[in-house]
């Protein structure tokens, strides 16, 4: 008998943490069953969704809304680390190591800062991690920090309050774009460095994961005082730093 892991539901999902539009994942939805031999030649779709789906549509129609509620950018979700991915292949093998076995790694709270240059495969990295947590029931959430700077500066109480809670207890979290440049002020800088202490000590604690990618060679230079001196000894304690080297793949495919 396959065990089963049970999709954490004591949270409500953030709104104001989701940017994937329903039309988007409608359309993917489509496009995966207007490739399908099978599912091409019947009649499944209708107003409202689709219907009699085959098998293997079925998996996918599940992945991809998966995807959809963990925030995962559309632009990841038919990406493979195994066949797509071309960066450092210290990624590749952090990647193999975690998704061999994510239960193992949800018990230890595995938690890890990417840290390197532009174009470098980082967020490939952790949102492929991301994908196949989702795939095996785990609560996931990709976002970055510029979106949490926007809900916690421009959110209403109840978007600042879902936000910070689906933050602390989503299974697998994702931070991409940790970079000081969302700090604009030494005040702006102490306010949501008072909200991501809370963030990473809770989660620390409760040994739930944590990924963060970064262009900075050192995160907590962009707080200052207390602050700075708190989120440094949490993340040194809870957080392994891997600096990741390379030209921008990005750069190298507009060539």
């Amino acid at each position: 008998m396959k065990e089963r892991i049970l999709m954490n539901t004591d949270f409500s999902r953030s709104k104001a943490l989701n940017n994937i539009p329903n039309k988007k994942v409608y359309g993917k939805l489509l496009e995966a069953v207007q490739s399908c031999e099978v599912c091409s030649k019947k009649e499944v779709i209708n107003p409202e969704g689709f219907d009699g789906v085959c098998p293997k549509c079925a998996i996918i129609h599940v992945a991809y809304n998966r995807y959809a509620e963990a925030n995962i950018p559309i632009e990841y979700w038919g990406l493979k680390m195994e066949k797509d991915f071309i960066g450092n292949k210290v990624l590749l093998d952090k990647y193999t190591d975690i998704t061999s076995d994510l239960k193992g790694h949800y018990q230890k709270g595995t938690s890890i800062c990417f840290a390197g240059l532009h174009g470098v495969g980082k967020t490939m990295t952790a949102t492929c991690i991301l994908k196949k947590a989702a795939q095996k029931g785990f609560t996931c959430l990709y976002t970055n920090l510029g979106d949490i700077v926007n809900v916690l500066v421009q959110g209403s109480g109840e978007d600042k309050f879902l936000a910070r809670r689906e933050l602390v207890m989503v299974d697998f979290l994702v931070i991409d774009e940790f970079d000081s440049r969302f700090m604009p002020s030494e005040n702006s800088a102490d306010l949501y460095a008072r909200t991501l202490e809370g963030v990473f000590r809770t989660r620390s604690q409760n040994k739930l994961p944590t990924l963060m990618c970064t262009n900075s060679p050192n995160i907590v230079s962009s707080f200052t005082g207390a602050m700075q001196a708190s989120i440094d000894s949490l993340m040194k304690g809870y957080m392994k730093e891997i600096s990741v080297f390379g030209e921008d793949i990005r750069k190298k495919k507009a060539e």
